[in-house]
């Protein structure tokens, strides 16, 4: 009869909410709520056991009497702040994690450094960049401290991805590269991979889609050793993100068609909003309009309602794409909300804090190590993975392989201008075409194709015809290779390392180091004219920034220094 009865009143409470609009409690709430009500050993227990039950936690709490009431609130709030985190409920995540972080003065660091990290992530869900580079700040300094790779990698890629996310992609690739940098020491396969689809959502923002594309490569191959299949979820759409960048639509049509239905399966309304925008952009891309709107329109209620003004911005935008040809009145309606979501993330406040952020955290020293970590980590991301029983990522092998690429790209560079220019100074006419591939040496087959040194010969060729008492640009060449500045300059940056601007300065340069040598007589102020440079003044600052002296003294010394 008593069960009866308190089924009775539970029946009529779930009516009485249910006619009210209201969600009923789930038993987490409840167990919150009691202890915030009465907090003590019982009620911490029960709220425990609940997420033992839920299989929430690795390991279960155990209190005694003995237990201080600060350190029963400290972890009680804390676990219900990763909790709503994962329900992606993140003002409250934020709420309970702020009541944690009061009592956790005396705490290991470890303790708060993992508070601090929490923090950090619910601020960057709800668009709160100022806030959460603050507490990811404190997080990292905690995780420098205890010297731990694995740590310090994992705080420098969450700072990569709020600066991302904060519309800062120059400077989320230096923590990005940083974050590689220590993972190599870590070796944990699932961070890593965490950290390199990070770096092809970097490095897409800033349109090195090729460099984007083998980092989110290298992220799928090494989640496949994980065998964690949500993650593998979350690789795909990034790299899916790539495709639709690189207008692959098709390919990445195929890999969302997979991730979509698993994230509804799943609940994750985050991944699933994410996952739709880009199919939306996908479907947009394909022709296939109308289905582009759905996709995009149920982004933008997912976006809503979990308070995700960042992915919602994305999906009112390319819906406004969509709709302003056909539709203009409905397209206005959704620009109108872009621009609103777009000054409320981007404040003046929010670049303010970027700003002070960059200058305590050592943009000095962030620089330098960038432009080392450049050199040594940027033009890996076709890493080799061996998978297999006790798959490990090859970034040393890697790292050899492209710097052993991007020698024999200099010294084809050196060979073909030493060539031309021997061919100017013979009676015999210079080659009017392209020169012929010749048999290369076994060893140099898995650095450079074939194919490979006859585009770089036609494009060195190209420049040294075109740039003869004139200014050549990227438009130009490109045209005379018969592709988009865009193809050229991803083509050139995949097998140099440099972009297709640089490396022509590099042809202009090294055209210019073989006249001073080789033509004494000709004044210095003819040969910068000759290699294609507007003024005396430019080319003697861009040879001596790039050369390590003038021009003048590299003829007097000829050469060497």
């Amino acid at each position: 009869m008593k069960n009866l009865l308190s089924l009775l009143i539970f029946s009529f409470c779930v009516v009485a909410l249910m006619a009210t609009d209201q969600k009923v409690p789930e038993p987490i709430d409840t167990l919150l709520e009691q202890f915030d009500r009465r907090p003590g050993l019982k009620t911490a227990e029960a709220f425990f056991a609940y997420m033992d039950k839920e299989e929430f936690m690795d390991e279960p709490v155990v209190f005694t009497a003995a237990t201080p009431l600060d350190t029963m609130k400290a972890l009680v709030w804390y676990w219900a702040g990763e909790w709503y985190y994962a329900e992606q409920d993140y003002p409250r995540a934020e709420k309970n994690l702020l009541r944690a972080l009061e009592l956790m003065e005396y705490a290991d660091e470890k303790s708060i450094s993992d508070n601090l990290a929490m923090l950090g992530l619910a601020y960057m869900r709800q668009s709160k960049y100022d806030e959460a580079l603050h507490y990811m700040r404190r997080c990292y300094q905690l995780d420098s401290k205890s010297g731990d790779p694995d740590r310090i990698s994992s705080s420098l890629n969450t700072i990569a991805g709020t600066l991302l996310a904060a519309g800062n992609p120059e400077e989320a690739e230096g923590y990005s590269l940083r974050a590689i940098s220590y993972a190599k020491q870590a070796n944990n396969p699932s961070r890593t991979a965490v950290i390199y689809g990070m770096a092809s959502e970097i490095e897409n923002r800033l349109n090195h889609q090729d460099l984007a594309l083998l980092y989110a490569d290298s992220a799928c191959m090494v989640e496949s050793t994980t065998g964690n299949r949500y993650k593998m979820a979350v690789r795909q759409t990034q790299k899916a993100s790539i495709l639709v960048g690189m207008q692959r639509y098709d390919e990445a049509e195929r890999i969302l068609g997979d991730v979509v239905p698993f994230f509804r399966q799943s609940g994750d309304q985050l991944s699933l909003a994410i996952a739709l925008n880009k199919r939306g952009k996908a479907a947009s891309g394909l022709g296939h309009e109308e289905e582009a709107v759905t996709y995009l329109s149920e982004a933008i209620d997912i976006c809503r309602r979990i308070g995700n003004p960042y992915n919602e911005a994305y999906a009112q935008r390319a819906i406004y794409e969509i709709l302003y040809k056909s539709n203009p009145d409905a397209a206005r309606v959704h620009l109108e909300r872009y621009h609103l979501l777009k000054d409320s993330l981007y404040s003046h406040a929010t670049a303010a804090q970027l700003a002070r952020f960059n200058a305590e955290f050592g943009r000095d020293e962030l620089e330098k190590e960038k432009e080392q970590l450049t050199r040594s980590n940027h033009r890996l991301a076709g890493i080799g993975v061996a998978v297999g029983v006790g798959a490990i990522l090859c970034i040393t092998g890697c790292l050899v392989w492209f710097r052993r690429r991007q020698n024999k790209t200099n010294e084809l560079l050196s060979s073909v201008m030493t060539e031309l220019n021997e061919a100017r100074r013979s009676p015999a006419p210079a080659p009017a075409s392209e020169p012929e591939s010749e048999p290369e040496p076994e060893e140099d087959v898995e650095y450079l194709t074939q194919e490979d040194k006859l585009f770089l010969k036609k494009l060195i060729l190209s420049v040294t015809q075109m740039m003869d008492h004139q200014a050549v640009t990227v438009t130009q060449i490109a045209d005379k290779m018969c592709m988009s500045p865009k193809t050229l300059n991803r083509r050139v940056k995949y097998l140099t390392g440099e972009g297709a601007k640089r490396y022509m300065m590099r042809i202009q340069l090294e055209q210019a180091r073989i006249m001073l040598l080789q033509d004494l007589d000709i004044p210095i102020v003819e040969v910068g004219n000759c290699c294609g440079f507007d003024d005396h003044s430019s080319f003697t600052r861009t040879f001596t920034q790039n050369v390590g002296m003038s021009p003048s003294d590299y003829r007097l010394n000829r050469g060497k220094g």
